[in-house]
């Protein structure tokens, strides 16, 4: 266990459209007090979601964080469509003009008053480009993954130690310090409470799967798909999840751009 109590954070990705279960996921969080970073997805943001988010935000000062999720969530490599969107494949240049594209179709969403500082890359694909591009936007956290499995845990050391951003698409993770190749706190989770097509990490294994996370850094994030949680079974699961949170003791939750100056 590491020497500091741990600090959390939610982190829900693709955002765009107001939909029953981006709803019910942002009701049930907000009404325990739980603060959530919103990764939304630029070109999918419609005018009633950014709507929603901007209400939900006045009446729950404090609990709504809205971060920036690429530009589409695809690119296209060998006439196939792939769902993430930033790596090798990609030059600086297209790179650089998808992310402030993106930014600045979010700004247009929900006002230039509503700071975005949080970029997460979809996938948690990027590589050295990627992570210049995200700073030269204006961007101050950047959101991956970092999970606390050994054999994870030993390619992010391997990497560290030679220096690269990326093996291939796949990140080096820096979580908890500032990337070596731009001024950018990287904050990422750990836990996958589902994979944005189901749940991975139910309410009976998240004790396990927090208390593992916590033995790895004192910053411990976990990443939700809203999309997931459909139906009265995907509303039974979130409930008992948000409930298990809720009452996990010693915990605190944080907004994840605040943790970068904690």
């Amino acid at each position: 266990m590491t020497a500091a109590a741990p600090r959390y954070f939610v982190r829900d990705d693709d955002i765009g459209e107001l939909t029953e279960e981006l709803k019910l996921f942002v009701g049930l969080f907000a009404d325990r007090g739980i603060p959530v970073s919103y990764q939304v997805v630029p070109a999918w943001l419609t005018p009633a979601c950014a709507r929603f988010m901007a209400e939900m935000s006045r009446a729950h000062p404090g609990l709504i964080e809205i971060g920036q999720h690429g530009l589409t969530h695809r690119m296209t490599k060998g006439g196939k469509t792939l769902k993430r969107e930033f790596g090798p494949e990609r030059s600086l240049a297209q790179q650089t003009a998808d992310i402030a594209q993106g930014l600045d179709l979010l700004r247009q969403g929900f006002g230039e008053e509503t700071p975005i500082t949080v970029f997460t890359p979809p996938q948690h694909k990027f590589d050295r480009n990627t992570l210049t591009a995200v700073a030269a936007a204006g961007h101050k956290v950047f959101s991956a993954a970092s999970y606390p499995t050994a054999h994870h845990r030993l390619a992010y050391a391997l990497g560290r130690s030679l220096g690269i951003s990326s093996i291939r698409h796949h990140g080096i993770s820096h979580h908890g310090g500032v990337r070596p190749e731009a001024d950018l706190k990287e904050i990422s989770i750990s836990i996958a409470v589902d994979n944005g097509r189901r749940i991975t990490c139910a309410a009976d294994a998240l004790d396990a799967a927090l208390m593992r996370a916590a033995g790895c850094s004192d910053m411990v994030g976990l990443m939700f798909h809203h999309a997931v949680y459909e139906g009265a079974e995907g509303r039974a699961a979130l409930e008992a999840i948000v409930a298990k949170l809720a009452a996990y003791p010693r915990t605190e939750f944080h907004r994840l751009g605040a943790l970068a100056h904690a």
